[in-house]
């Protein structure tokens, strides 16, 4: 007769090993108090310093915000209407209201974010406007090296990369530097999804023309004015194409040749010389 053997189950010990050992480690933190103060007094200063880091970023935030606010107020905005002033601040008041003046203090402005915050979101913009400002304070080397510093820093934001490139071409042209005009043009006219492709094309296309180099020149004159149809830049490619190819005049019809035909142009001649008087 044949007996089937049962299989023994192990007994599930993990759950009292657990027990035991949770008790041997609350009974070793209960036999050494020191240990428990220590943890809590590590854990309050470690939170104590997020809290005081956050506390001090929000701070640092706010206050280059309001710089911010302040410079951009200058840079961009109207000047105010002249006001009575106390007497000893007639010069400030005049240099305010004044383009070159309010230009010139928004760079400072800018200057006193990008040294006190650097790490701070505001800086990005701080460091783009300056050289806004300085472009048009005409301090084109200032210009020039905030502008590629922001480049540099800052490749991510895509927009303001693109004016910058675009700033950098125009003060090129001031310098009379046609080349590097030309690289920075293009790089902006590359940039597939840059809404500011149409203007960089039209103005690469524009210095190519000024270079002999009309094949090339009318091709972009091409791709801006197809593409770009609404885009003012696009109305003006289209100009500069009919102006580089005028279309070709009709041959003269000749001696003996169709009298309706030669009636007909007579009649819209007589009818074109009206329209213009």
């Amino acid at each position: 007769m044949a007996y089937k053997i049962r299989i023994q189950k192990k007994k599930e010990i993990a759950p009292a090993q657990i027990a035991s050992r949770s008790e041997e480690i609350i009974g070793h933190l209960l036999d050494n108090p020191k240990f428990i103060w220590g943890s809590v007094a590590l854990a309050l200063l470690i939170g104590g310093g997020v809290y005081f880091k956050q506390f001090s970023d929000q701070q640092a935030d706010e206050a280059a915000w309001l710089i911010e606010s302040e410079a951009s107020k200058l840079f961009h905005d109207p000047p105010p209407l002249p006001e009575p002033v106390e007497e000893g601040e007639e010069e400030i008041a005049e240099e305010l209201l004044a383009p070159e003046g309010r230009f010139k203090k928004a760079s400072e402005l800018y200057d006193e974010i990008i040294e006190k915050y650097p790490a701070n979101n505001v800086a990005a913009i701080a460091l783009f406007e300056s050289g806004n400002a300085f472009y048009k304070l005409k301090d084109y080397d200032k210009a020039e090296e905030r502008l590629k510093s922001f480049i540099e820093k800052y490749p991510r934001q895509e927009g303001l990369v693109a004016i910058s490139h675009l700033k950098l071409a125009y003060l090129y042209q001031v310098k009379l530097n046609d080349n590097a005009a030309l690289s920075h043009f293009r790089a902006v006219y590359e940039m597939p999804d840059s809404n500011s492709r149409d203007q960089a094309g039209f103005e690469l296309a524009r210095v190519l023309e000024a270079s002999g180099k009309n094949d090339e020149a009318n091709a972009i004159y091409t791709d801006i004015s197809e593409g770009s149809s609404e885009s003012p830049w696009g109305a003006e490619a289209k100009a500069r194409l009919l102006l580089l190819n005028p279309p070709s005049e009709s041959p003269e019809s000749e001696e003996g040749g169709d009298a309706a035909s030669a009636e007909e142009g007579a009649a819209s001649k007589e009818t074109s010389e009206e329209s213009t008087e």
